[in-house]
């Protein structure tokens, strides 16, 4: 594990505050964070990079052995998170890849211990699908915003503009709540974090 100054993540909300870009809140880091120190994770996917905050969060608290291997689609983004890194000194411990996380989800090998979606909300399904064969046995599949400001749990219909994107991670929610291999916990911080432990192929 490696310490990162208090101040640089500072520096990262500040920026993310003013230029409108999402990043994990600090419920939901809090909660990744618990979940990267109990389970330990050597390998890490992370699908939707952004500026670097939560990419950060596994570089400080992972095993210095530990490989992360991070997708972001917007050029810029990937610039200024490489630029965050780098003022961390943790160049060495991540892998950006600039790019369609669909496109690339199926070219990577695997396995992955861990893999953290926040990306475009209403891939969430179709991103866990093309990496579900390249999870380890006991891996750990962690979603942000899956209770998308509250409509996915909310029995009024939401906007229009949103209604593909809720029901979408409706389906997300119901396939890691139903499906024999994951055994999923819904924590209702920040705008909802669901954690869901791979099972392993199970028998039909």
């Amino acid at each position: 594990m490696m310490q990162i100054d208090a101040s640089l993540y500072r520096e990262i909300q500040d920026y993310a505050e003013n230029h409108r870009v999402p990043i994990i809140n600090f419920e939901g880091a809090s909660l990744l964070v618990q979940t990267i120190s109990s389970s330990k994770p050597l390998s890490i996917l992370e699908i939707g990079t952004a500026i670097g905050y939560s990419t950060l969060k596994f570089i400080e608290h992972m095993s210095s052995n530990a490989r992360l291997v991070s997708i972001e689609l917007d050029p810029e983004r990937v610039m200024i998170a490489k630029s965050f890194i780098a003022k961390a000194g943790a160049e060495d411990r991540v892998q950006i890849i600039a790019g369609d996380a669909g496109s690339i989800l199926p070219q990577l090998t695997g396995p992955f211990d861990m893999v953290f979606i926040d990306a475009a909300k209403g891939q969430y399904l179709d991103y866990l699908k093309k990496v579900e064969d390249k999870l380890s046995q006991h891996s750990v599949v962690i979603a942000d915003n899956v209770l998308f400001r509250g409509y996915v749990e909310s029995n009024e219909a939401p906007p229009r503009r949103y209604k593909t994107i809720v029901k979408r991670l409706r389906e997300y929610l119901n396939y890691v709540t139903d499906h024999p291999n994951f055994n999923t916990h819904l924590h209702r911080v920040g705008d909802g974090v669901a954690i869901s432990y791979y099972r392993g192929k199970t028998s039909e």
